[in-house]
């Protein structure tokens, strides 16, 4: 009787099939997926290399603008409320070094790596993104723009003649007040540094409560305003910044120190008739401008005296906020 074959365990046609290696299709597969897994891997490595790079260097933008600022508001002790001249003495072309740092003019002896100096006043930064200070308006800046969120980074320019007067309070109307107008601004905790508000380190820890505030305004008539201003900040997340038009009848006290104008607050006397912000992608140092549109009707223009902006924000130590080139227009 023939005796039936019985067939091969699985265990042992596997351990055949390993012997013999693997196919040449099994070979090519094997290749292509490490081929692909060796790029991903390399393009994560030049990604994150490239986010390091522009980590640092705008730590160090913001740093340089912050000392430009902390020059400005020392020589205003002094009575030179100038911006430095230059940054440091470094050569063009010259590589950071302890023995060439730049930016050694206004911080202390720094080494920054992968900085260069390009030409007079010119830096290129790790990313080969350039960078120009300006003097004249103490900007350290590039030339790009951006207008998302409403806001386009505002371009260097001759400051105008501007007036701060420092109060802690204003009376719309009253003979011992500020007559409000353009570039004539009262404010409480800030300083005009070369065409630019700019608000002065807090004495105390940050809380809301302590937000300063600095207005200007315009007689009110019945029609279409357009408000244009420009405004910095460096750090969004703890820091305030934000600026709200009011109708404000004669007679009205406005305490500009304090939580008086908090976002969307409309103490007596008032009308608020719009407010705006500097979002979180604005808040690298630079300067950009924004535009809010409002319109006053026949009955409002009737019943208040008065267009006032109030320009709101808090810092920590060491942070910046700013202002300038703000203004009312009628359509």
């Amino acid at each position: 009787m023939r005796s039936r074959r019985l067939p091969m365990p699985r265990v042992l046609i596997w351990s055949e099939r390993a012997r013999a290696g693997f196919t040449l299709v099994e070979l090519i597969a094997a290749i292509l997926v490490l081929a692909i897994l060796g790029a991903i891997a390399t393009g994560k490595y030049f990604d994150h290399r490239a986010r390091a790079l522009k980590a640092s260097e705008d730590g160090t933008v913001a740093t340089v603008r912050q000392a430009i600022s902390r020059a400005i508001t020392s020589g205003a002790v002094t009575g030179n409320a100038a911006a430095p001249a230059t940054l440091d003495s470094a050569a063009s072309g010259t590589e950071a070094s302890p023995q060439s740092p730049l930016f050694s003019g206004i911080l202390s002896s720094p080494v920054m790596a992968d900085w260069r100096k390009t030409g007079a006043n010119v830096y290129a930064g790790p990313t080969g993104t350039v960078y120009t200070y300006d003097p004249v308006t103490a900007s350290f800046s590039t030339d790009a723009t951006s207008g998302a969120n409403g806001g386009q980074q505002a371009q260097p320019n001759q400051p105008p003649a501007m007036n701060l007067t420092i109060a802690n309070a204003w009376v719309a109307g009253s003979p011992n007040s500020v007559t409000l107008g353009p570039n004539t601004f009262v404010g409480s905790g800030y300083a005009l540094n070369n065409g630019v508000i700019e608000l002065l380190d807090p004495t105390s820890d940050f809380t809301e409560a302590g937000r300063r505030n600095a207005i200007t305004g315009t007689q009110v008539s019945a029609g279409t305003f357009e408000l244009q201003l420009d405004t910095r900040l460096t750090n969004y997340w703890n820091q305030l910044n934000y600026w709200q038009v009011y109708l404000v009848k004669n007679g009205t006290t406005m305490n500009l120190s304090g939580n008086n104008f908090s976002w969307g607050a409309q103490p007596t006397g008032t009308k608020l008739l719009t407010r705006d912000y500097a979002p979180d992608s604005k808040s690298n140092g630079n300067f950009y401008t924004y535009n809010n549109s409002f319109t006053v009707s026949a009955a409002d223009a009737a019943a208040y005296d008065q267009i006032v902006v109030v320009m709101s924000g808090t810092t920590n130590q060491g942070q910046i906020l700013s202002w300038q080139n703000v203004s009312i227009t009628k359509k």
